[in-house]
């Protein structure tokens, strides 16, 4: 059981540390959208390789945990959990890379749309380390409420798309701002998926959010 408990705690602490790792390249895309700047642009890129190679580390710890160790049925949740919100935040980084790419390419950006990047970034960044904090708290009531937050991120997607359509200056980008846009919403659903997980490791619940 000592050896459970120290195999967890590891599990855990890569799991915080992909979460944090995460966060940060988030923040860089908020300052690319302030400030373009390649240097910061490839970092994030760059950063995607640690956050894969974090998820299979937690992978292998939840093999680890699952095969050799035989866990209860709430230590069996954790592990579970665990596994699925690595994936989540693998993919968040992702979202990230895909947006510093797409930066990168773009360097004359409209205000109006790197003004609706920041708040939408913004908005994903509260709300993910908001998660992060409920789940070392394993506090559900905190999920459930985080989980509601993704309502404003989409309400900003839907309205940047409304005005990519007034504009005619950008309407000839409109498909491929909308999908650079769409990252941070997907991020956003993502986080959300989190909160299902953390619900389902206290409670044995499964929640979908939608």
């Amino acid at each position: 059981m000592v050896k459970l408990d120290a195999e967890l705690a590891a599990m855990e602490q890569n799991l915080l540390k992909m979460a944090q790792r995460v966060i940060a390249m988030h923040e860089k895309v908020v300052a690319a959208l302030k400030q373009p700047s390649k240097e910061i642009e490839l970092d994030i890129v760059q950063a995607d390789d640690v956050i894969n190679h974090l998820e299979e580390e937690i992978n292998d710890q939840a093999i680890r945990s699952l095969a050799l160790l035989s866990p209860v049925a709430s230590d069996l949740r954790k592990v579970i959990a665990d596994i699925k919100i690595a994936s989540e935040l693998e993919r968040i980084g992702d979202y990230a890379k895909n947006i510093a790419i797409f930066l990168i390419k773009n360097e004359s950006l409209d205000a109006t749309i790197r003004s609706y990047g920041i708040a939408m970034e913004e908005q994903l960044m509260e709300m993910l380390k908001d998660t992060i904090t409920a789940y070392e708290q394993r506090d559900v009531d905190m999920a459930f409420e985080i989980a509601e937050r993704d309502k404003a991120i989409k309400e900003l997607y839907y309205k940047l798309k409304s005005k990519l359509k007034e504009q005619e200056d950008l309407l000839q980008h409109i498909f491929e701002i909308s999908a650079m846009m769409r990252n941070m919403e997907r991020a956003g659903d993502h986080t959300k998926n989190i909160c299902e997980h953390i619900i389902y490791m206290m409670k044995g619940q499964h929640y979908d959010f939608g």
